[in-house]
């Protein structure tokens, strides 16, 4: 047995396989230099402080997130919220963990090369890059993993080893919703075996701590669930399985400049996929245990995202290709299991597999400068927040409009600024900020105009005030001092605009002045030193005033 170990250790498609790995670690971390905190990794960053059974039993949006709760935590106890790098290294590290599992279980049953092919477009997946490329979906990660080594141990088929998959299956249904169909699938498969009742607490312990999960705590999540959705179903998982089919492939892609749809070449691959599968059946004259059980996964993953479908999440979202073209492979591994191809459709195989990896790479790595773009635009508009504490609301909301992110709603002022005092900061400092992009400049005006609650108001100029009067259509730009200034339009169709450190635009916009109204833009100073400038545009001229002091 030794020797036989000895020799897959050395089998050149282990190393492969070990290399690809490798390589696909380094460049998620690579490009994660450029990416920071993002989206619903905010609600645990920000909203998840305490230690009560609550903060980790509470949905996370739908999902039972105890265990990704815990390691923010302790990640945020450990390396502070200076820097995202810590938490993007533990979920690189789930998910290679999940494409290793895949390999060792695809290995045992169709052989080395062809579980190389199984795994290989799955380390560069570019359609999902937004599992890929977030952190958050450590979630996933977890799940699958679990799950995974969940039908490794059951493959022993000894007491010691079911007691390690029920444990297993509990910790996947911990990381998220995603494990709920590995506990249907090995449900199915003890359900048909000959020991089903002896072997039955295997999946009636994880089901029994969901129930108990859901009627304590997951009951408030809101859902997506309804009569439509369930009608739908059928339509919604084929598409799902063909998406992961197409996926898989490297044919749901942007190749030369050319967009290939998942669903164009993945609905006439999966008819014919199914033929495949069915003659084989044929052939072995029923299906093994474990390979319906891996069916019932497949089916399952989408047959739950689709009754919890919104317009935000059809099959073909990038946020769902991850689990099912690795829970293809999971099921094509026990479909295929024993068959010995020919050295030459071998070779095919492989060939075809590497051919979609770097598809698929192609598209992973076009993503991150949108993410880096994000991230800038993150650190910008956090880096104002901070420089205005001493007067923001602290219910402040942190949206697109405001800010040029979508946060989801999860950053608010008082939240950011308290976590940012225990944990530190992830923004921009002041000097880094002066010489940010384009973008971050935006975003961080933005932000101050509404942290600062940026608006002209009624305004009076009075005898004897100094004043200039200025040609509106040069688009003429004037500091505005501590006292602020009152602006005057004398004709119609003055538009005012502000900027602070943008250099290309005035992110903060007024609108059209009323023709001859006084307007008094006085602007709280905050902890930046620098200047705010205002720019006056239009037809016509406009009288500017230094603003007189404020009554003390």
């Amino acid at each position: 047995m030794e020797k036989t170990a000895r020799r897959a250790g050395e089998h050149p498609a282990v190393l492969l396989a070990a290399g690809a790995m490798a390589l696909s670690g380094v460049l998620l971390l690579h490009w994660f230099t450029r990416i920071t905190f993002w989206r619903d990794e905010w609600g645990f960053l920000l909203h998840r402080r305490g230690w009560s059974v609550g903060t980790f039993l509470d949905p996370a949006v739908e999902h039972l997130a105890a265990i990704p709760i815990l390691i923010y935590k302790l990640l945020l106890g450990i390396t502070g919220m200076d820097s995202p790098r810590a938490y993007q290294v533990v979920a690189v590290l789930f998910f290679l963990l999940t494409v290793a599992l895949l390999f060792i279980y695809a290995r045992e049953r169709v052989g080395e090369w062809l579980a190389l092919a199984g795994v290989l477009p799955i380390l560069f997946l570019g359609p999902s890059w937004s599992d890929l490329l977030f952190p958050y979906q450590i979630g996933f990660f977890g799940s699958m993993a679990c799950g995974l080594a969940a039908l490794l141990c059951l493959d022993r088929r000894t007491r010691g080893w079911d007691i390690a998959a029920t444990v297993l299956l509990c910790a996947g249904l911990l990381f998220s919703d995603a494990g709920i169909p590995f506990v249907a699938g090995v449900a199915l498969e003890v359900a048909l075996g000959r020991e089903r009742f002896r072997r039955a607490y295997i999946v009636a312990v994880p089901t029994v701590l969901w129930i108990i999960w859901y009627l304590g705590w997951g009951h408030t999540a809101h859902t997506f669930v309804s009569v439509h959705n369930a009608a739908n179903l059928p339509s919604y998982v084929v598409d799902g399985l063909s998406t992961s089919l197409s996926s898989w492939l490297g044919l749901n892609n942007t190749v030369a400049g050319v967009q290939t749809g998942p669903l164009e070449w993945g609905r006439p691959l999966l008819v014919l996929a199914a033929l495949m599968v069915g003659f084989r059946w044929y052939r072995l004259g029923r299906p093994s245990d474990r390979a319906l059980g891996t069916l019932a996964v497949w089916l399952g993953f989408w047959s739950l995202t689709a009754l919890d479908a919104s317009v935000f999440g059809p099959p073909t979202a990038s946020r769902y290709i991850y689990m099912g073209v690795l829970l293809m492979v999971l099921f094509a591994s026990e479909v295929m299991k024993g068959v010995r191809l020919p050295v030459w459709a071998t070779a095919t195989v492989v060939a075809v597999a590497t051919a979609a990896a770097v598809a698929n790479y192609t598209t992973l790595r076009d993503a991150v400068p949108t993410l880096a773009t994000i991230a800038q635009q993150e650190r910008g508009g956090l880096a104002a927040l901070e420089l205005a504490r001493n007067h923001v609301d602290p219910g402040l909301l942190l949206v697109p409009q405001n800010s040029d992110v979508d946060y989801l709603g999860l950053v608010d002022a008082g939240s950011y600024l308290s976590a940012v005092d225990a944990y530190g900061s992830p923004a921009y400092t002041p000097a880094e900020l002066a010489g940010a992009p384009e973008v971050a400049r935006v975003a961080a005006d933005k932000v101050s105009g509404a942290a600062l609650r940026i608006h002209p108001a009624p305004g009076t100029i009075t005898a004897g005030q100094r004043c200039l009067k200025v040609d509106v259509s040069s688009g003429p730009t004037a500091r505005v001092p501590a006292g602020g200034l009152v602006i005057r339009p004398l004709g119609g169709g003055v538009q005012a605009g502000l900027r602070r450190y943008a250099r290309a635009s005035f992110p903060l916009s007024f609108g059209t002045l009323s023709r001859g109204q006084a307007q008094l833009l006085r602007i709280t100073p905050d902890r930046s030193t620098v200047p705010w400038v205002l720019q006056l545009t239009g037809r016509g001229a406009a009288q500017v005033c230094p603003a007189e002091a404020p009554p003390s």
